[in-house]
């Protein structure tokens, strides 16, 4: 049996939760990757869009299946969400896609091999976990709020579909069943508007995927390969900051896995095979031709961490679910509807770390620290995230050496 397992590894219902919110999530993140890259690149292959989300999608679970029978320690490679708001910022300063993706990998590669990108993670102290955890969590809220009420023309049909939401996260979060979070926050985001009259557009579509890359690069894309020493160069400050915001996304997943996850199930997470796993995903992808770029699933790893079951039963069938996905345009233009995208990372992403952070500052018994976590979750959303994590990181490092003197 594929599922062979016994006590708290037998396959669960509880399996399928983590696993149906990675694969709403990784097409919602997937979605606004390659819409973003479409509008600033100003693309005109019409259905962009679907297209990468199905060439993701079936890259994602072939990985995810791989990594669950060969490395059961590596976490399945998902996406990097918080470099959305990046793009337009890379296009106007030249970045390739797919020179982007490339470097990333082969640095990652890097980094990880040589203990260097642990370290950088090490570096962080509570004090950088929770203010780097809750930048990400308001950063996110705001930009998914305003971009879900961007996409109502009637303002009120956004505040219904916002207040439903905000109570149903109360409640679940209450019955400490918010790992629910996601396929709720789904099927509301689908339900509301449709009552109102606005719904996906459904079309038909063939079973193939395109995986030429080629075709993807010259004619969907329209910008060929990208190999030239002006872009490679212009494209690497953007490949070691995109590295960077791997240690931040680790630190706030880690946050969540330390509070909610259940150690005896003999799945703890490798940094060094997850990463491995994550530089090989992006040097894939973009050779495919897809518009992602990769760091661990969060989407799957949260609710994951939040129903306390093992990583590989989940991620079995997460992979599986992802493959038979990118075959079928229904559910893929189901769950790539605009208010579903913004309402599912809105509440079932940016919204636990959020609380989850704000937990921690409360329970925090210095004023000062508490004073500078907030600070500096200001400064990450005001400029960049990236100084949250250095001014964090030097706080901290000031603090030691001030108790070493003490000594």
């Amino acid at each position: 049996m594929l599922f062979k397992s016994t006590g708290k590894h037998k396959v669960s219902i509880l399996d399928f939760i983590p696993a149906f919110s990675g694969l709403v999530g990784k097409v919602a993140l997937v979605s606004s990757f390659a819409l973003v890259w479409a509008q600033e690149l100003e693309l005109s292959y019409e259905d962009f869009v679907f297209e990468n989300v199905r060439l993701e999608l079936l890259i994602g679970g072939v990985i995810t299946l791989l990594a669950a029978f060969l490395y059961r320690e590596a976490a399945p490679a998902g996406t990097l969400s918080p470099l959305v708001v990046m793009i337009p910022i890379m296009v106007a300063f030249g970045v390739h896609p797919l020179i982007l993706g490339l470097e990333i990998g082969i640095l990652g590669f890097i980094l990880v091999k040589s203990g260097l990108f642990r370290k950088l993670i090490s570096l962080a102290g509570e004090i950088t976990k929770t203010s780097v955890t809750l930048t990400f969590g308001i950063a996110g809220i705001w930009m998914s709020a305003n971009k879900l009420s961007d996409f109502f023309e009637e303002q009120y049909i956004f505040y219904i579909v916002l207040i439903c939401l905000i109570l149903l996260f109360i409640i679940l979060l209450y019955t400490k069943k918010n790992w629910l979070m996601i396929p709720v926050a789904a099927l509301v985001a689908l339900c509301i508007p449709l009552f109102f009259g606005i719904q996906p557009q459904l079309t038909y579509h063939t079973l193939s995927v395109h995986i030429q890359p080629e075709f993807w690069w010259y004619s969907i894309w329209g910008i060929g390969y990208g190999f030239d020493l002006v872009t490679i160069l212009k494209t690497l400050p953007f490949a070691l900051f995109s590295i960077l915001l791997w240690t931040l996304d680790t630190i706030s997943i880690q946050e969540v896995e330390k509070i909610h996850y259940d150690k005896e199930l003999g799945a703890a997470i490798s940094i060094e095979k997850s990463f491995y796993m994550v530089s090989f995903r992006n040097m894939l992808g973009v050779s495919l031709g897809g518009a992602q770029t990769s760091s661990l699933w969060r989407s799957y790893l949260i609710p994951l961490f939040m129903v306390n079951r093992p990583m590989k039963n989940s991620a079995i069938i997460l992979g599986v679910l992802a493959i038979i996905t990118s075959f079928f345009s229904a559910p893929i233009q189901l769950m790539s509807f605009t208010p579903l995208v913004w309402a599912v990372l809105l509440f079932g992403i940016f919204m636990p770390f959020t609380v989850i952070a704000i937990k921690k500052v409360w329970k925090e018994k210095k004023s000062t620290n508490q004073i500078a976590i907030l600070a500096f979750t200001t400064l990450g959303i005001i400029v960049n995230p990236i100084f949250t994590w250095i001014a964090a990181v030097l706080y901290e490092r000031i603090l030691w050496v001030v108790a070493s003197m003490k000594k």
